[in-house]
């Protein structure tokens, strides 16, 4: 038997589902869930809850409930860049907040990696259909990132095209660590979530045909907009 909760929640998905809201729309408040389908505060509140587990919608506290992105996957072992994930996907891929610059005080991750004296970060957030999906950071040494032209960049958007246009120079192998980090306040404001929000975050060490380091990144993504997929063979 369908329970109260579900009824509204089957609700909700199927309007979502048609189209009728769309990723980042406003959701009806709890007072008119209440009224269109005859049920208590306690069971609207629990459909919405049920929705949110499913990454379906999202609440914030004094604002309301809102459509979620569509998410994006991603297989773990492919090392092709963001860009091309999102074409891939009929999506349109951008980039906004770009920033290059030397980093006086780079993550010894990075500093123990890559080779040189001095090392850049590139800052940008990555946008799909225009709305904001991650934020990423990654760290380059001297001599690919002072080979960069940003005005170029910002239009082609790929780092890892820039490397072959520019510099004959392709990712081979990466070695990538996936964990649960709370958002920072740079995170937040540059992904619209509140700060503490829990993020996927991914860190990668990776290098061309001959070994060689290229790229420390790490790129932090809200759990409903981004997900790792892996196969599995016996």
């Amino acid at each position: 038997m369908t329970t109260a909760y579900q009824r509204v929640s089957d609700s909700v998905r199927d309007s979502i589902n048609a189209g009728i809201w769309k990723p980042g729309d406003q959701l009806p408040t709890e007072m008119e869930l209440m009224r269109q389908h005859g049920v208590s505060r306690n069971t609207v509140r629990q459909a919405l809850a049920h929705l949110e587990m499913s990454n379906l919608v999202r609440r914030h506290q004094g604002r309301g409930t809102f459509v979620g992105e569509q998410g994006v996957s991603h297989l773990l072992g492919d090392l092709r860049s963001f860009t091309e994930t999102l074409r891939d996907l009929n999506k349109i891929p951008g980039i906004s907040d770009l920033h290059i610059t030397v980093d006086d005080a780079p993550p010894e991750e990075a500093k123990k990696f890559l080779p040189g004296t001095h090392l850049w970060v590139v800052e940008r957030v990555r946008t799909a259909d225009g709305r904001p999906f991650s934020r990423m950071q990654s760290w380059l040494p001297d001599a690919i990132a002072s080979a960069l032209d940003p005005e170029q960049f910002a239009e082609n958007q790929s780092l890892y095209a820039q490397m072959e246009a520019i510099l004959g120079i392709k990712p081979a192998e990466g070695t990538e660590i996936i964990r649960s980090e709370k958002a920072t306040a740079e995170d937040a404001a540059a992904l619209d979530v509140a700060r503490g929000t829990p993020l996927l975050s991914t860190y990668r060490w990776t290098s061309d045909h001959r070994g060689q380091p290229i790229e420390y990144v790490r790129s932090v993504a809200p759990g409903d907009r981004y997900e790792y997929v892996i196969k599995l063979r016996q």
